[in-house]
C-alpha cells in the first residue's frame, strides 16, 4: 500500500484528471446551456431546503432538488448539504465513475466563482474549465484556492486513492465460515438433546457473538465497501442484516449514513440524539430540534430524572438497545415514504423470515424462565456492538447546526476516536477500532483500515498539525463514562443554570 500512495500523492492531479473529468463533466448540451452561467458561494447558499436545494462539487454548481427524493442513501444526507460544498462527502461515498457521478452530471448549473468574478468571466473560462479535471482540489479553480492546506490536501490524497479499495475476498471467506461455524455451535446448544441449561446458555453467548460479529459484515455492506457495487452489497446486507439480525439494512444505512456525513451534529446526527434516556451533552436540555426525526427532543421532568443517572442505566440500557432496532427497523418499513413498494415488502419479508428462525430455536428451550434468560444473554452480548460504536463519538467534541463546507476533515478528526488494540484484537472490534480512518474514507474496506491508518493517516495528521486519538479500549470507557456521568450531574442543576452554561460553551 504505501508504495502506490506515495506514487499517489505525487500523481493525485494527472490521476484526478485522467478519472474523474469524465466522471463529473456534465453533458456537452448541459455545457452549453450553463457555460455563461456562474454561481458564488452566496447564490448556492440560497437554495438550502427541500424542493430548492443546491450544492457544489469542486467548484461546479448542481440544482439536486429533484434528486433528493430519490437518493439512494436517502434523502436526510442531501438535505444537510443544502446550499453548501458537499465535494468530501461525495468523494467519500462514490468514485469517480459509474452511475452517481453521471446522476450528479445530469444536474449541473453552472460554475461555482469567486465573489468578485461577474458571469462573464465564468462564461470565457468556462471551456477550459469543462476539459479540466473537475473533481481533482488541486487543479480546481475559484473557491479551492483559498482553501486551508489541509483540506486540499486531503483531497489530493483521496485521488489518489481508488486502486486502494479493492476488496480481498478471502478475508470475507473465512470469516463467513467462521460465523457460520458460531451459528451452528449455538443451535447444536439449544436444539440437541440431552443438553441442559448451562449448554443452552453457552448457545446464548455464542448466538450474541454471532449477532456482533455479522453486524460488522452488515456495517461493510451498508457502506458499500464489500464488492462496492450498490446491488450486490445491498443483497448481502439484507442477508447480514434483515436475516441474520433483524436490522434492516434500509433503516441502517438512512441513519448510518446522516451520522458519517454530519458527525456529532448537535441537531443532525441520530446516532447521539437518543434523548430522553441518554444526553451525551447538557446542550439537549434546551429541547434541541432533530432535524433527522423532524421532532423536538423535550427534556421534560421524565428526561432529567432518566438522564440524571444515565453513567449507571449505559450498559444495561446497550445489553438491550437491540430490541430497539428491531422495533426502529419496522417503524421505518411501515412509514417511510420513499421507499418503492417492491423493496419494503422484500424486506418485511426477510424480517418476517428473522423472527421466525429466532421464535423456533427459542422454543426448543424446555421453560419460560430458560427462554427469557436465553434472549436477555443474547441480546447483551451481541450488544457489545453498540457499546463499540458509542466509545468513537459520545465523548468526542459536538457542533450546532448543519456541517460546514470544506470541514469534512476537521468535522471527522474532532467527532471521532480510534481505539488502541493489538492486531490480534481485530476480530472483535470489526473495523470499529479504525473510526477515524474509516469515517474519512469509508469506502475503504475494513481489512486494509490497519495499514491506512499507520501509512497514510497518522503521516498526514502529523504533517498538518492535526490531533489524531486512539486511546485503549478501557480507556475510551472511562472517558464516554465520564461524559455521560458530567451531563448527568448537570441535569440536576437548575435549568436556568444549564442554559446560561450552555450559551458559554
Amino acid at each position: 500500500m504505501s508504495a502506490t500512495l506515495v506514487r499517489s500523492r505525487k500523481d493525485a492531479a494527472s490521476l484526478s484528471s485522467k478519472g474523474n473529468t469524465t466522471a463529473l463533466r456534465p453533458a456537452k448540451t448541459t455545457a452549453a446551456m450553463a457555460a455563461s452561467t456562474g454561481y458564488t458561494m452566496a447564490d448556492v447558499a440560497k437554495h438550502d431546503k427541500e424542493g430548492d436545494a443546491w450544492v457544489t462539487v469542486a467548484d461546479k454548481v448542481y440544482d439536486i432538488s429533484q434528486w433528493v427524493r430519490r437518493h439512494p442513501g436517502g434523502s436526510m444526507v442531501l438535505l444537510q448539504y443544502a446550499g453548501r460544498d458537499i465535494t468530501d462527502a461525495f468523494r467519500a461515498y462514490h468514485g469517480p465513475v459509474g452511475k452517481a457521478p453521471k446522476t450528479l452530471a445530469s444536474y449541473y448549473v453552472g460554475e461555482l466563482v469567486d465573489a468578485d468574478h461577474d458571469a462573464s468571466d465564468a462564461a470565457s473560462d468556462a471551456d477550459e474549465t469543462s476539459s479540466t479535471s473537475s473533481a481533482s482540489a488541486s487543479t480546481s479553480t475559484s473557491a479551492s484556492e483559498e482553501l486551508p492546506s489541509h483540506v486540499a490536501a486531503f483531497r489530493e490524497l483521496v485521488a489518489g486513492l481508488e486502486g486502494e479499495f479493492k476488496t480481498d475476498y478471502v478475508h470475507y471467506i473465512k470469516l463467513g465460515a467462521c460465523l457460520a461455524a458460531v451459528f451452528a455451535a449455538a443451535v447444536y446448544c439449544v436444539a440437541a438433546p440431552g443438553t441442559g441449561i448451562w449448554t443452552h446458555m453457552l448457545g446464548a453467548v455464542l448466538l450474541g457473538m454471532f449477532w456482533q460479529q455479522t453486524m460488522f459484515i452488515g456495517h461493510d455492506a451498508g457502506h458499500g465497501a464489500i464488492t462496492h457495487s450498490y446491488g450486490r452489497d445491498f443483497l448481502i446486507g439484507l442477508v447480514v442484516g434483515n436475516l441474520c439480525n433483524g436490522v434492516g439494512i434500509t433503516w441502517w444505512t438512512t441513519t448510518h449514513n446522516v451520522h458519517h456525513c454530519a458527525c456529532n451534529s448537535l441537531e443532525c446526527d441520530p446516532d447521539i440524539q437518543h434523548m430522553p434516556v441518554l444526553a451525551v451533552t447538557p446542550k439537549y436540555f434546551d429541547s434541541v430540534w432533530s432535524l433527522y426525526h423532524k421532532r423536538r427532543m423535550t427534556f421534560d421532568r421524565a428526561a432529567r430524572w432518566l438522564v440524571s443517572f444515565q453513567h449507571y442505566s449505559f450498559y444495561p440500557i446497550m445489553a438491550v438497545a437491540r430490541f430497539n432496532l428491531y422495533v426502529q427497523t419496522l417503524i421505518l418499513l411501515a412509514t417511510a415514504k420513499d421507499m418503492k413498494p417492491q423493496r419494503r415488502a422484500l424486506e418485511f419479508g426477510v424480517m418476517c423470515a428473522y423472527f421466525t428462525w429466532l421464535a423456533t430455536l427459542v422454543s426448543c428451550l424446555p421453560t419460560a424462565g430458560e427462554r427469557v434468560a436465553f434472549l436477555l444473554i443474547s441480546h447483551a452480548v451481541g450488544g457489545l456492538i453498540h457499546v463499540q460504536i458509542c466509545l468513537s463519538h459520545f465523548s468526542r467534541k459536538i457542533f450546532d447546526g448543519r456541517p460546514e463546507s470544506h470541514k469534512w476533515v476537521d468535522m471527522q478528526l474532532s467527532g471521532t476516536m480510534d481505539i488502541d488494540c493489538p492486531p490480534w484484537m481485530d476480530w472483535f472490534h470489526g473495523g470499529l477500532q479504525f473510526q477515524t480512518e474509516h469515517h474519512l474514507v469509508p469506502r475503504m474496506p475494513r481489512h486494509k483500515l490497519r495499514k491506512f491508518r499507520t501509512e497514510v493517516v497518522q503521516p498526514f495528521c502529523a504533517k498538518h498539525g492535526l490531533a489524531h486519538d486512539s486511546p485503549t479500549f478501557w480507556a475510551a470507557n472511562v472517558e464516554v463514562w465520564r461524559t455521560l456521568k458530567a451531563s448527568a450531574l448537570a441535569a440536576k442543576l437548575s435549568p436556568a443554570f444549564v442554559h446560561a452554561v450552555n450559551l458559554e460553551g
